[in-house]
């Protein structure tokens, strides 16, 4: 596995941007209420912002596994999951108001938690 994990002067560990980024993400994710009416824009812009950050990541800083020394899945499955929870979200709407019904917001919190969880 590939350390992308660096020291701190204070003895910190320090993880790349787009890591600490996709793992701010995750937690946000595991706290929205499917009963705030603003949960579907949050969700459409958390998935918008994955998707940059999984993007972006440059290849040469891309771990090769987790922390657990378990393999990451490819950044192209990852990028899928987060399409399709993007797709869904498209479906569902996100407009002001728009109300999703618990499953439909349990489908589409868990996919996009998926694409997350390898950076929590």
């Amino acid at each position: 596995m590939k350390d992308t994990a660096a020291l701190a002067a204070d003895g910190t560990t320090r993880f790349p941007p787009a890591r600490t980024a996709l793992r701010e993400l995750y937690r946000t994710v595991r706290h929205l209420p499917s009963s705030d009416p603003y949960t579907p824009a949050r969700l459409a812009r958390i998935a918008d912002q994955a998707e940059y950050l999984l993007d972006t990541w440059p290849p040469d800083q891309w771990p090769a596994g987790l922390h657990s020394g378990q393999p990451l899945p490819a950044r192209a499955v990852l990028l899928g999951w987060v399409a399709a929870a993007r797709r869904d979200i498209g479906h569902a709407g996100t407009t002001p108001g728009t109300s999703w019904p618990y499953p439909q917001w349990h489908r589409i919190t868990t996919t996009l938690l998926a694409a997350l969880v390898p950076f929590a």
